[in-house]
């Protein structure tokens, strides 16, 4: 199977291939009745913040309580408690004690935490050694904080645990299983029986079969539809997790599936094969194989949007004054309207209005983009061809960002007919949609590359695809810095803008 950071190029219809787009019309079939009534689950994102909160007023309120108990005048250790309480949370997010899985393994989450309060102890030690600084540190206060913190996380995490144990908890993630054949019989009987995933099982996905009649299985499950349905499920925010009931040996139809499912941030598991029960026990897989992770999930998610709308504040308290000037330039200088509002693509493979600056006469404005800029281009304003050329047209998408249709780094987001050399994009690249795994951004790493502007070859979007889908691969708060920096200093030269 592809890499997720390589753009493969779709099979040319005149060389005898045929391109199927899976995605057109997916999410237009209603949710069956057995999801539609269901609550909307937890984001994962919030309950491991919840915990890191938790996780912080234990070790906090420890530090402070010890402080309390030994009488130190002045609780002289509360600097030291709030360091202590930060860099457990943090080494604990390091080893996976907020992952969802391990939130939802109650011996898994107890011993993370506090392999995390050990550690945050000992580097505390040892950097009041390396400063000459122990005797600020009171050993009777140490060693009392250490009993009280790991106590209280142990309590914390106890009940963290039990409350996910609940059934139907909403923090569960919600999956379903795709194949109809014997081997999806018995992954969903084990999956109900042995519990502890953290994943919710909804019903059977037949991806061989449109039939929606929500027919009753004897485990208690449903069969929820076709691919249609499970479109329509994940759009709704119903399914965070695919296990395929495949056999191993249908590679082709295993990487169908895998296509038709790339434009959505899923996590992909494949169930072990019939055949393993042919295996020796200590040679049998444990459970599905991860094919996919979730991208940018997890505490990972909540920093980039904590990132997106502190980014998004500073920007816009910046730009406020010179975008009621640029918005002052184009009413003087064309007859229309300020704003031009553009239907694109964007993260789950959903629709949404991106927001720019006017660049062309009001009657020339080319929604579908059926023709694309290029350099001279007689459908561009004066004050137009200035804002391109800066890429200050792009500033109304910080509004974008604070609505949460965008990121402030991530993949540009692109009008569904765009083309390439006459080709839609989607055409070009078989596994373009993979980028709509995260939220479209105002920069990205393939625009810092220089594969910005109109696209007029082939050769210019597998690149850009091939870049977004490495920054999905390998994002992290310091490659979003980067990326910005370069952003910054791209405009000043103002290479690749029209």
């Amino acid at each position: 199977m592809p890499k997720r950071n390589q753009a493969n190029r779709a099979p040319d219809e005149g060389r005898g291939g045929t391109v199927t787009p899976f995605l057109a019309g997916i999410g237009a079939e209603p949710l069956p009745d057995a999801i539609r009534a269901h609550a909307p689950p937890l984001p994962p994102v919030m309950v491991a913040a919840l915990v890191v909160l938790l996780d912080l007023v234990a070790v906090g309120g420890a530090g402070l309580l010890a402080d309390a108990l030994i009488n130190s005048p002045g609780a002289r250790h509360a600097g030291m408690t709030g360091l202590l309480a930060g860099l457990a949370v943090a080494f604990a997010g390091a080893i996976g004690a907020y992952d969802h899985a391990a939130l939802h393994r109650a011996g898994q989450q107890r011993s993370r935490a506090l392999q995390g309060l050990a550690a945050a102890m000992l580097v505390l030690i040892l950097a009041a050694v390396a400063l000459g600084a122990q005797r600020r540190i009171d050993p009777a206060w140490l060693g009392t904080a250490a009993l009280l913190g790991g106590g209280s996380l142990l309590a914390a995490r106890t009940a963290v645990a039990a409350l996910l144990r609940q059934d139907g908890s909403r923090s569960a993630q919600r999956a379903v299983i795709l194949g109809a054949g014997p081997q999806a019989s018995r992954l969903m009987e084990a999956m109900r029986r042995e519990g502890g995933s953290g994943l919710r099982l909804l019903g059977l996905v037949d991806d061989r079969s449109p039939r929606t009649d929500g027919e009753a299985l004897p485990n208690g499950l449903r069969r929820l539809g076709g691919m249609a349905q499970l479109g329509a499920m994940i759009r709704a925010g119903q399914v965070e997790v695919v296990v395929l009931a495949l056999p191993w040996s249908a590679e082709t139809r295993i990487a169908a599936v895998m296509e038709q499912l790339s434009a959505f941030p899923l996590e992909i598991r494949l169930a072990p094969d019939l055949l393993a029960d042919r295996l020796p026990a200590g040679r049998r897989p444990a459970g599905p194989v991860l094919l996919r992770a979730r991208p940018i999930s997890g505490l990972g998610a909540a920093v980039k949007v904590a990132e997106d709308y502190a980014l998004a504040i500073l920007a816009l308290a910046i730009a406020a004054v010179p975008m009621l000037l640029i918005a002052l330039a184009i009413k003087l200088d064309s007859p229309g309207p300020v704003f031009f509002r553009q239907r694109r693509t964007g993260f789950n493979d959903q629709p949404f209005d991106v927001l720019k600056f006017r660049t062309m006469y009001a009657d020339a404005t080319d929604h579908e983009v059926l023709r694309q800029v290029r350099a001279g281009d007689a459908r561009i304003t004066p004050v137009g061809a200035i804002l391109r050329r800066t890429s200050l047209d792009e500033l109304p998408q910080i509004f974008n960002i604070l609505k949460g249709d965008m990121s402030f780094v991530g993949p540009r987001p692109h009008a569904p007919g765009t083309r390439a050399a006459g080709r839609r994009f989607d055409e070009v690249v078989a596994n373009y949609a993979a980028r709509h795994q995260v939220k479209p951004g105002l920069t990205g790493l393939a625009q810092v590359r220089g594969w910005r502007g109109p696209t007029i070859t082939e050769e210019q979007i597998i690149r850009r695809v091939e870049s977004d889908l490495e920054y999905i691969e390998r994002w992290s708060p310091w490659l979003d810095i980067t990326i910005i920096l370069r952003t910054l200093l791209a405009v000043a030269c103002m290479r690749n803008a029209l």
